[in-house]
Formats: structure tokens, C-alpha cells, sequence
């Protein structure tokens, strides 16, 4: 996903009122020293491979150029709340709870050098969310592939979230208004559990863990039963997250989306704030 946009369309081209939307992240000419990243979009195939050449991702289109082909690629861009949203999907760790890092803890745990463990890990992170390799099957795996007897289960061991205070008045604020609320989280059993006691599942109308739906973000089908099982279409629903995949691939379905990070335009706060206003006070 993309910063910024960088175009070459001119006021008076037919596709140059689809850009309104995203005046704010518009800049007249990339720096060169920037670590941002850029969206070229141009009509000029010459054009276009120049700005490939300098590292900037390119827009191709066929037909109309429509906004919603620039929102799915656009980080920073923030979702614009209305009455049509009627169901709010919320991510949980790093959006409702912080303090979710485990893989640094586990690796002085078990004594195993942290990027080797990490490396390993990867293989397994999907499996392990989609409920298709249990956990004491992991730690099997690693007792083989490391040689470390592992007692116990450091997944659920090192897991200590404390609540995320704006993202839960939200929540909260947003439930008082009538509005469904949704958890969409991609998680393990033991982690589920934990957050099931200290009552971040009891913040929402229902709880949508991959590893119980056998399915994980960012796969769009994720959503699409998620968006069923609501019966609501992508145009009602509004979802937050603090990763550029999983929105990219939720904006792809025409599902509005906030991206819950630090940006140039704002931090994650303040741009909460900005796109709920009414829910929550400005930081």
C-alpha cells in the first residue's frame, strides 16, 4: 500500500475529479530522500514506466478511473463515517489490546536465538490461526527442530495484553448508539481464552477468531463470511486494523477502511478521532 499520491492529471481531464477525494495526499513532487511511498497515476504509458524506474507503484485501469481503485491502495487515506455503516469489524491485538509481542519473549524463554525462532515461526503463523496445527503440536515441532523440551505452552505464557483505552470508549461509545459491533481478530485458542477472561470479548455484540472460522486475514473470504453471517453488505461495514495487508485486502471488497497506525497525516489516535467524530473527544 501507498503514503502518497504523485499524478501527472490535469484539471479539465475527465478522470481529474476522482482525485477530490484525496487532495490531502497529493504531493506536487516525491522528495528523493523520502521513505514514504508514492502512487503514480497517469494516463502516459511513458509516463508510467519512468516513475517505475524511480520505485513508485504505478495505477493501471481499464475503462473509468473510479476512487475506490485508489482507496484500496491507499494507507493513509481514512474511511469517511455515514449513516450507511451500520456493522464496525475491529481487529483486537495492536487496535483493542496492546502489549501482544510474544516471539522476543518465547525466544528467551526457550533459550533460542530470536530470529532463528522467528524464521521457524513464519512457516506456522497461518497454520496456527486457522486451527489446521494445534499448539502442542508446534511445540512439539520445536522441541524437534531445536532440540529444547518445552513445558507448558510460553504462547500462552507470555501473552499478557492490557486494554487499548481509545479503541475501547469507542467500542463502547459506539454500542450506546444501537450500532452492531464486531470483533474480526486473527488469533490462537490460547490467546482467545485469555482475552475471553480479562473481557475484551464481552466489548462486542459477536467475535469472529479465525482459528474457530478456519479462516485468517488477509483472504478475502475471511470477510465475505464474516459480512453473511451479519448479513450486511460491503458498503455497510467499517473496519479498523493496524495492518496495511489485511486493509488493502478489506478495501478491495468495497469495505470501508482505517488503517490504525502513526501516518504523516496524523497518529492512530487522532485519526480515530477525526474519522468518529461525535464517538470520541479529539487527543
Amino acid at each position: 500500500m501507498y503514503d502518497f499520491l504523485y499524478t501527472d492529471l490535469k484539471e479539465g481531464e475527465a478522470e481529474f475529479p476522482v482525485l477530490e477525494p484525496f487532495r490531502d495526499y497529493v504531493v506536487a513532487i516525491p522528495p528523493e530522500d523520502s521513505f514514504s511511498r508514492y502512487l503514480f497515476i497517469s494516463k502516459s504509458a511513458v509516463a508510467r514506466e519512468a516513475a517505475r524506474a524511480k520505485g513508485m507503484g504505478v495505477l493501471e485501469w481499464e475503462g473509468l478511473l473510479e476512487a475506490q481503485q485508489i482507496e484500496a491502495l491507499l494507507a493513509t487515506c481514512d474511511p469517511v463515517l455515514s449513516n450507511k455503516h451500520t456493522l464496525f469489524l475491529f481487529d483486537m491485538g495492536n487496535v483493542v489490546v496492546n502489549n501482544i509481542s510474544m516471539l522476543g519473549k518465547i525466544s528467551r524463554l526457550l533459550g533460542i536465538e530470536k530470529q532463528a525462532l522467528i524464521a521457524d515461526y513464519l512457516h506456522y503463523d497461518f497454520p496456527l490461526m486457522e486451527g489446521v496445527v494445534s499448539e502442542e503440536q508446534y511445540w512439539q515441532h520445536i522441541t524437534h527442530v531445536f532440540g529444547i523440551p518445552v513445558r507448558g505452552n510460553p504462547f500462552a505464557d507470555v501473552f499478557k495484553p492490557v486494554f487499548n483505552d481509545p479503541v475501547v470508549s469507542l467500542i463502547q461509545s459506539l454500542r450506546s448508539e444501537g450500532k452492531r459491533v464486531v470483533c474480526a481478530s486473527n488469533t490462537i485458542l490460547s490467546h482467545w481464552e485469555i482475552l475471553e477472561d480479562m473481557g475484551a470479548l464481552a466489548l462486542f455484540d459477536k467475535a469472529y477468531a479465525s482459528h474457530e472460522m478456519g479462516l485468517s486475514k488477509p483472504s478475502l473470504q475471511f470477510y465475505t463470511s464474516i459480512l453473511e453471517a451479519e448479513g450486511v453488505s460491503a458498503e455497510q461495514a467499517l473496519f479498523i486494523d493496524d495492518r496495511k495487508d489485511n486493509i488493502q485486502s478489506s478495501r478491495s471488497l468495497g469495505i470501508a477502511s482505517l488503517l490504525y497506525a502513526d501516518l504523516p497525516s496524523g497518529t492512530k489516535d487522532e485519526r480515530l478521532s477525526r474519522v468518529f467524530r461525535g464517538y470520541l473527544p479529539r487527543p
